[in-house]
């Protein structure tokens, strides 16, 4: 707004950088995503015949209404030449190609590396795979789940350390949580932003292998406790959550010495504030009066109370809350993206804030596949006549 008063034009972060998204879904697309927020011209790349999308994904339900809004679509079969002479043009003016297949797969269908970098030196490719493009589990597919039982997050939660659910018999605990896409897709944007920065100083692209599972690895920095490992190893009235008066759960974190005493102060359980400390029974039995005394109130009366003071303490809201909640619209976590029919729809905001370089106002609304084959083509230069021949073709849809 400030920018509109002083006459001056809002340029997008990443206005002018050209992306190809290889038919991608999870992590990778939502990285492409968040390149399209920030002024990236993204084009996906489809195939004619994706079995491995749902059907929600094909027949264009909200999957992927979320993950290809800000997008275009080209449909290209890349078991025929003339597809691939397509993409290796579409390529020359790219600046980043996204892929999420298994290893070798890029390299059979001519857009891995090692090709595209002859066609354009400029050019980075990302390959998006759950253990990465080396190592005798490279082959293996996989979602979330498989990638955190081999890092150690499943029997690390099964033991306890941050389940507050109340198996503790060492059965691993399955979450609806998927850290490895989570952290994958803020992965993926981080490496290609670092390359595209690279780039202007050494002038060429380059190939990033990202691996889910090394994501994993990489933010399970603390040791798996023992049985027996000290007070609260298992549960801690201090890290819980806890059932109100009205159903509703409210939860704290409230690791520190200082704010323990500050909940305790402030639910009217002021002798509590010296056993933060106590054994591991002794919990139990705080934990016990602590039910008891959330029950009095409703969550939101809690809320109201707690948060006054220097503790940590949140509401546990439901999907439909966290949509409403005055710090998600205060932030601008949620935007409504318009359909050609004027249906709206609320999808994620944008979480990364530049004050001069923004992300888009306006999000287009996701495209059906190979809505934009034609303009795609003709922009590369393609003849009208060269386009219905490769439709009969079926080089592209």
């Amino acid at each position: 707004e400030l920018c509109e008063e002083r006459g001056m034009t809002m340029t997008l972060a990443l206005e002018g950088i050209k992306v190809i998204e290889m038919g991608t879904f999870g992590p990778a697309g939502f990285a492409s995503g968040w390149l399209g927020d920030m002024g990236a011209d993204v084009i996906m790349v489809e195939s004619p015949s994706n079995r491995a999308m749902s059907t929600d994904w094909r027949e264009g339900g909200r999957t992927r209404a979320v993950h290809c809004r800000n997008k275009r679509s080209i449909v290209l079969d890349l078991k025929t030449g003339e597809a691939r002479t397509i993409l290796h043009q579409l390529a020359k003016t790219t600046d980043v190609l996204i892929e999420a297949n298994r290893p070798g797969i890029a390299k059979r269908l001519g857009f891995d590396y090692e090709t595209l970098s002859t066609i354009n030196p400029r050019i980075i490719v990302c390959s998006v795979t759950g253990y990465g493009q080396s190592g005798p589990y490279a082959q293996i597919p996989g979602h979330g789940l498989v990638w955190e039982a081999t890092a150690g997050w499943l029997r690390m939660h099964g033991q306890g350390y941050g389940n507050m659910g109340g198996d503790y018999t060492g059965r691993p605990w399955l979450n609806y949580f998927n850290l490895p896409d989570m952290k994958g897709s803020s992965n993926t944007m981080v490496s290609i932003l670092l390359a595209l920065y690279a780039r202007e100083k050494v002038g060429v692209g380059q190939y990033l292998d990202l691996a889910l599972f090394d994501g994993v690895i990489a933010v399970k920095d603390a040791p798996v406790p023992q049985e027996g490992d000290g007070a609260f190893t298992h549960v801690r009235p201090s890290w819980n959550v806890y059932e109100c008066k009205d159903g509703k759960y409210i939860a704290f974190a409230a690791g520190e010495e200082v704010q323990w005493r500050n909940l305790c102060e402030a639910i009217g359980l002021p002798a509590l504030a010296k056993e933060r400390g106590a054994s591991e029974q002794r919990g139990q039995e705080i934990i016990q009066i602590f039910n008891k005394t959330f029950k009095t109130r409703t969550r939101d009366e809690w809320f109201a109370q707690i948060s006054k003071v220097d503790t940590e303490v949140a509401k546990v809201n439901s999907i439909d809350e966290a949509r409403d909640d005055p710090q998600v619209k205060t932030r601008g976590m949620h935007v409504e993206v318009v359909g050609d029919g004027g249906q709206r729809e609320t999808q994620y905001g944008n979480p990364f804030r530049l004050s001069k370089t923004p992300g888009r106002a306006v999000h287009t609304r996701a495209p059906k596949a190979g809505e934009h084959t034609d303009k795609i083509l003709s922009g590369i230069g393609y003849a009208p006549a060269d386009i219905r021949r490769l439709r009969q073709a079926g080089a592209v849809k």
